[in-house]
Parts: structure tokens; sequence; C-alpha cells
């Protein structure tokens, strides 16, 4: 639903993913990195949930309705994409993205101090992000985890 939101505004963990390969330093991974990077990640899905709910109460405060914000917001990144709008709502619609984009430093911060909670300096979990995406086997471990701690 807020697909284009989360492109214009966060997400440090999915930008992380894209780019860190080039600090990945080994490709010894102990189970207890990966256990926190697994707790990491966690971490990081809880905070995506509840940057989504400020984005949403941030457009809706606007005046602007979530799908109609959405289908605005693809139109700008996609000149493929014709959407008719009012001033009013393009209005609404910019002060939103204002609004929105001045979350990204206290998401930001606050990403790195759940990943610091867990043990890990940014820079390793940089490292192991970029291990992980390039390793099928880290992937799996890291999906086995994440699995038994749902249980």
């Amino acid at each position: 639903m807020l697909k284009s939101v989360k492109l214009k505004s966060v997400f440090l963990f999915v930008s992380m993913l894209g780019t860190f390969g080039l600090f990945a330093q080994d490709n010894q991974v102990s189970e207890a990195e990966l256990t926190k990077f697994a707790n990491a990640y966690i971490e990081l899905q809880v905070q995506n949930q509840t940057a989504q709910q400020k984005m949403v109460q941030i457009i809706e405060a606007e005046g602007i309705d979530v799908q109609r914000f959405s289908a605005i917001q693809q139109a700008s990144m996609n000149p493929e994409l014709k959407v008719e709008a009012t001033d009013e709502e393009l209005k609404m619609h910019q002060s939103a993205i204002e609004k929105i984009q001045k979350l990204q430093p206290e998401l930001e911060k606050e990403a790195s101090q759940r990943i610091i909670a867990t043990g890990l300096t940014m820079e390793r979990f940089e490292a192991l992000a970029g291990l992980i995406q390039n390793d099928k086997t880290l992937q799996q471990r890291v999906e086995a985890i994440l699995m038994k701690s749902q249980e």
C-alpha cells in the first residue's frame, strides 16, 4: 500500500542489503553473529512497521487519502504514469513528503541504536548484510534462525 512512500523515505535496512556488499570483510560468520543479525533484522522490521504507521498518520493529517497519495507519488516517480491531481492535492502530497523526509534522520538514528543494541557494530551489520545477500547458505542459516525465533 505504501510502497512509494517507503521508497521515498525509508528504509535503511533495504538500502543496506543492496549496497553494502562492498563492506564485506570475510566469509567467516559465526552462529552467534548470525543470531545477532537476525535479532537486528527483527528489530528493524518492528521499526519499519512503526515508521509506516507514522507515515500514514502524516499523510492523513495532510487531508489526503493514503491510496490517493500513493497514486500521486507513483506518478511523480515514473514519468510514464499519469495521474490527474488538483493543485490542492499536489500541495497536500508535497507537504506530506516533506514531513516524511524530516523523519529520515530520526529513523536512521533509531535503526542504528537498535542494531547496536543487538551487539553488532554498524560496520559489522553492514558487512553481514552484504555477505548474506550474496551467499545462499548464509541466507538459509538466517532464515532458520528467524523461523526458530518465531516458535
